[in-house]
């Protein structure tokens, strides 16, 4: 996970739709006693953190792997002390597929640094803060997703919606993040070709050999 400093006028993405249902799954999490639960005190000044998601575009050809730094900033004017700093969960884009989020700056070789989807209702990936350290004022923290092109779907968007204990402006918690895909080479459809044209050929050849062997033997 890297943490990084922005300026005051670092680009806000559209808060969407669908960054709302998520995050009411994550605020699930008060009624199960998970990490992230919303601790029962009022926030004192040091700890209300304004957290704000950070998107990237995934820009590449159909079939490319590539990777988008996604994750959460702080906009101050504190930051979570104590207990679960927070969360973030990322939906990703229709016609996308998040293949690993590696460990950074750890010998852990686990796939995924966040939790992957659990059933076909809760389809985000869930990162918890406390894994890492918690944003400070002014800065950013955000992991490396590898994300492969699928197919190009016109319009597709993912979201980041993060979850802070004491976030005083809940309203800029939730953020789409879109795909710019072209179309893959020609010679990705060539080799496609070639190795279609193969397999055919091999299963003529292995017809007309049992065809041949059984004249033989009539």
């Amino acid at each position: 996970m890297r943490a990084q400093r922005f300026g005051p006028s670092a680009d806000r993405a559209v808060v969407r739709l669908v960054g709302a249902g998520v995050m009411a799954l994550v605020a699930v999490g008060s009624a199960t006693g998970q990490g992230w639960a919303r601790p029962a005190s009022e926030p004192g000044a040091r700890s209300a953190a304004d957290y704000t998601p950070v998107t990237g575009t995934v820009r590449g050809r159909v079939g490319d792997t590539v990777v988008v730094r996604l994750g959460v900033a702080n906009l101050g004017p504190g930051a979570p002390d104590g207990g679960a700093p927070g969360t973030f969960a990322v939906v990703p884009p229709p016609g996308t597929t998040i293949t690993s989020i590696p460990w950074e700056g750890d010998d852990d070789d686990r796939r995924y640094a966040c939790r992957p989807p659990q059933d076909e209702d809760n389809p985000f990936f869930l990162c918890d803060l406390s894994e890492w350290r918690a944003p400070a004022p002014g800065t950013s923290v955000t992991l490396g997703f590898h994300i492969r092109i699928d197919r190009r779907i016109p319009g597709a968007e993912g979201s980041v919606t993060v979850y802070g204990p004491h976030d005083p402006v809940p309203g800029n918690d939730s953020a789409a993040f879109r795909v710019r895909a072209a179309p893959a080479p020609a010679r990705r459809w060539r080799q496609a070709l070639l190795t279609a044209g193969a397999a055919a050929c091999a299963v003529w050849a292995g017809g007309r050999f049992v065809r041949r062997r059984r004249q033989r033997m009539s």
